[in-house]
């Protein structure tokens, strides 16, 4: 039983059953996606701790068909409550409210004489999440001479390593809360999180502008957008698409595109690459080109943000959430959630950066 039996539509309580029921004696859900979906999703419907309440007042009073106590339904609320903490640990981490119900959960297991289904929803070993708590607005410094400084001093390969750390520590920090904020709400009050990665990529885009115009000659202007262009070759090749997007939009500013003297200093080659790197990014095609590269990309990969969140808005503005009043639009849950879980999957990929931390400083407070 899947999405497929329950159709277009179903009410939560059925959406919560079915995945329940999927769990075989030995815990495994199958080869089903609605388990993961209505996991990840349930937050735009209702709050987790909502979720686990229904989980937990379930589970004391299953009856089977004949009125008596049925220990493989129980049994199953248990496996779907451990899929779930090892598919969101961190829910499990900073949800203080869903913490106190995951340990009165065991405590009803106990009482009830499961030990075995204590250990199930044990979250004890759960590493701590701290470092996706919401950030604070920094306080803007000027750094323009050691910004300058920075860039001349570094070669492209260490600024596109660096500026890539940078990202993915903010991208990293943008909890499934902050994009369904920002897609309902449809602006960043409220919204640090988001709001510190989307002032992150104009900020680059700003500091290339600066660092192309703060040269006083022709040659000199056009050294930097040489430079530049290879910190985006270095960025695609750490498939950093989203810097890699600031990169090409802060040089494609008008106040840059209008330097034709200084676009005269620019080699062939370097135009060949700028304007590929262009027709990458493009949203030629609903961004056909940068999709299509993003797809072909395996392991650590930073999205480029802002056209995902597009995606979201879009389905949001199409699909209702609701159909009949108290049934959810699985159609539309499902159309959300193959964006939401890439992003959210890619979060947690590792990388193999080694920054140094005296760098990133300077950076940030550069950029910023």
């Amino acid at each position: 039983m899947g999405s497929n039996t329950l159709g277009k539509a179903a009410t939560l309580d059925e959406l919560l059953n079915t995945c329940i029921e999927m769990f075989d004696d030995k815990g495994n859900p199958g080869s089903s996606h609605l388990p993961r979906t209505f996991l990840l999703m349930h937050r735009w419907y209702l709050p987790s701790t909502e979720l686990a309440g229904k989980l937990l007042s379930t589970y004391p009073f299953t009856k089977d068909a004949d009125g008596e106590n049925c220990n493989e339904f129980r049994l199953k609320i248990c496996y779907f409550m451990r899929y779930w903490i090892l598919e969101f640990p961190a829910e499990f981490n900073l949800d203080l409210g869903l913490i106190r119900l995951t340990e009165e959960f065991q405590e009803v297991a106990s009482q009830l004489g499961y030990d075995n289904h204590i250990h199930l929803i044990d979250i004890s070993s759960i590493p701590s999440y701290d470092w996706m708590r919401r950030v604070t607005q920094r306080k803007k410094i000027s750094k323009k001479g050691k910004a300058c400084l920075l860039f001349d001093h570094l070669e492209p390969i260490e600024l596109a390593e660096h500026l890539t750390f940078l990202e993915h520590k903010s991208f990293r920090r943008i909890s499934f809360t902050d994009y369904q904020s920002y897609v309902i709400h449809g602006c960043l009050e409220n919204n640090p999180t988001l709001e510190r990665s989307i002032a992150l990529f104009n900020g680059i885009s700003k500091w290339v502008q600066l660092m192309v115009l703060s040269k006083p000659t022709p040659q000199q202007r056009a050294e930097v957008i040489t430079k530049f262009i290879n910190v985006a070759q270095k960025l695609l090749h750490l498939q950093n698409f989203n810097t890699l997007m600031a990169v090409v939009g802060g040089l494609s500013h008008s106040s840059i595109s209008r330097l034709k003297e200084t676009h005269s200093h620019l080699s062939s080659e370097v135009t060949k690459d700028w304007n590929e790197m262009t027709e990458l990014v493009s949203s030629n095609g609903n961004y056909c080109n940068y999709r299509k590269a993003f797809a072909d990309c395996v392991g650590f990969k930073i999205p480029i943000l802002g056209v995902h969140l597009k995606d979201l808005i879009a389905v949001h503005v199409i699909f209702p959430d609701w159909i009949d009043e108290n049934k959810v639009n699985i159609v539309k849950m499902q159309q959300l959630s193959i964006t939401l879980s890439e992003l959210v999957s890619l979060q947690t990929a590792s990388h193999h950066l080694e920054p140094n931390l005296d760098l990133i400083n300077l950076l940030t407070v550069s950029i910023e």
